[in-house]
């Protein structure tokens, strides 16, 4: 009879309860995700990505680098425009990343990225204009510095 209890107790209380923690979505860095070019899912074109997808916040996704292309009149989106990182300036030395701009001209990925010392940004729109950035950066979080004044265009 205690035998047929426990087993009882089991199934009633405690099998639930495990089922509960292993059906628990895993919120924050799981998985990998890089934007592509016919992608349209992306939102909150132009805002700082990393302020939702970032380590600690509750997004299923969490960007390593990140960002959104305009064209020159800087309110027109880019789609489907690339962003290169060069460890040397203007597209020099070695490609460490390459990312699509999606159809909504966001671009992201959660892949690993090894920014050294500087890496240097390229961006080439369909047109096949490129636009090179002078500085090196040391993080991915591309709309928190390219925002309303001085954004990310090429044609």
């Amino acid at each position: 009879m205690m035998k047929i209890v426990r087993i009882c107790f089991f199934f009633l209380v405690m099998l639930p309860f495990i089922l509960f923690l292993s059906c628990k979505k895993d919120k924050g860095g799981s998985g990998t995700k890089t934007s592509s070019y016919t992608d349209n899912s992306s939102h909150n074109v132009g805002t700082s990505c990393m302020s939702c997808h970032s380590s600690g916040s509750s997004n299923q996704y969490w960007w390593v680098v990140a960002g959104t292309v305009y064209k020159p009149d800087s309110t027109d989106l880019s789609p489907n425009s690339t962003i290169y990182l060069f460890t040397a300036v203007n597209g020099g030395g070695s490609l460490v990343l390459t990312l699509p701009a999606d159809e909504k001209a966001n671009f992201y990925t959660t892949s690993s990225v090894n920014f050294g010392t500087g890496l240097y940004p390229e961006v080439k729109g369909l047109t096949g204009e490129v636009k090179y950035m002078q500085e090196s950066t040391t993080v991915g979080n591309c709309n928190s510095c390219h925002n309303v004044s001085n954004r990310i265009m090429v044609n």
